[in-house]
């Protein structure tokens, strides 16, 4: 694929992207992201919050909020619902979202077939450490905050790893507190 041809398909997506999350989050997608939201880590909470900060600091925070991982939905969709107009949100999103993507473009050229051959190199190895720093940060997190509070904290994310996890966590909560039935004679 032609450099161009990537930046270009990129910048599309980035676009688009933007326009349709903001779009959607300001007309009927609000009242979906207020039932599904927090199931993917768009808690009222963390909305909230992120409007005061768009309402107190603006286009910046739009800005910085668009280009940092963690914050890039979250920011669009409070920006979509705490009605801001089109014209005053979508520049610096688009702006944020173009810096974020082509800067990974960037960072794949320069350094990606650096890491492809240092990772065919260790392949089986760098799996395994993979699975277990991920097996053992939430193990870890789950100790640490408890196990409900935990797996709670794990929901608030919007990484799907992170969240194939939560709903496994939640599961076995669930499991673990079912009651048997009733031993009693009916």
């Amino acid at each position: 694929m032609r450099w161009w041809t990537a930046v270009l398909a990129l910048e599309l997506v980035a676009v688009a992207g933007t326009c349709l999350l903001y779009f959607a989050s300001r007309g009927a997608g609000h009242a979906l992201i207020a039932r599904v939201g927090p199931r993917v880590g768009l808690t009222p909470e963390r909305v909230d919050r992120v409007r005061t900060l768009i309402a107190t600091r603006g286009r910046p925070m739009l800005l910085v909020g668009r280009g940092t991982p963690g914050l890039r939905t979250i920011t669009v969709v409070a920006a979509g619902t705490s009605g801001i107009p089109a014209r005053r949100a979508i520049p610096p999103l688009l702006v944020g979202a173009t810096v974020f993507v082509q800067l990974h473009l960037a960072l794949g050229v320069l350094l990606g077939p650096l890491a492809r051959e240092l990772f065919e190199e260790a392949k089986g190895v760098a799996t395994v450490a993979l699975v277990v720093i991920v097996v053992g940060a939430a193990l870890f997190w789950i100790a640490r905050r408890g196990r409900r509070r935990g797996a709670q904290s794990w929901c608030e994310t919007a990484c799907p790893l992170c969240l194939a996890l939560s709903t496994a966590v939640d599961q076995t909560v669930a499991a673990d507190t079912v009651t048997p039935a009733d031993p009693r004679p009916a």
